[in-house]
């Protein structure tokens, strides 16, 4: 009797990468072809894959990112207001410090919203506002909740098409071993 080696790339992985890439592209040509933004969508499918595709975090990821995307005109107006007094970089200082202890202090109490998704997405947001045409926040936020959320949910539904195609190919093979 010899014993069957597993295969070097399992299926259940290889029709799982094959539909995250469907997603992909779907993601990068429907944001592409309407001259999009395609960061705000896809950092959230990249913080859904570091909390382990865990769904019950899924309103975690999508509200914070849009709360850390929300910051940005926030910490301008800040620094706009205290920055001739205290100085550009220690009232920019300031809001982050503030910003970072609110998410400590508040995680437990209001997790959707205080995380770490919601610094992510506030840091990412920063450095994306530097770059032509600047700052888009209203357009990065709907970007962030209409292809991010969509994103997201089509990461989490792959284990079901991974599924269905294991599910066809048992059947397919029972039905032809008979």
């Amino acid at each position: 009797m010899t014993q069957q080696k597993a295969p070097f790339f399992p299926k259940t992985k290889v029709i799982f990468s094959i539909t995250l890439l469907v997603i992909i592209a779907i993601g990068e040509l429907a944001l592409h072809l309407n001259h999009l933004a395609t960061w705000p969508a896809f950092a959230c499918m990249v913080l859904f894959f570091l909390v382990h595709r865990d769904n019950k975090q899924i309103p975690n990821v999508i509200i914070g990112s849009c709360f850390g995307i929300l910051q940005y005109p926030l910490i301008v107006a800040f620094i706009k207001a205290l920055g001739p007094v205290i100085g550009l970089f220690t009232a920019q200082l300031i809001y982050i410090l503030i910003f970072v202890f609110l998410i400590v202090l508040l995680m437990d109490v209001l997790p959707w919203v205080f995380n770490s998704h919601a610094f992510m997405l506030f840091i990412i947001t920063a450095v994306a506002a530097k770059v032509p045409p600047g700052p888009q926040i209203t357009e990065w936020v709907a970007i962030q909740l209409i292809g991010g959320t969509a994103l997201v949910l089509g990461v989490a539904a792959i284990p079901k098409v991974v599924q269905i195609f294991m599910g066809a190919s048992a059947s397919s093979t029972q039905h032809s071993s008979h």
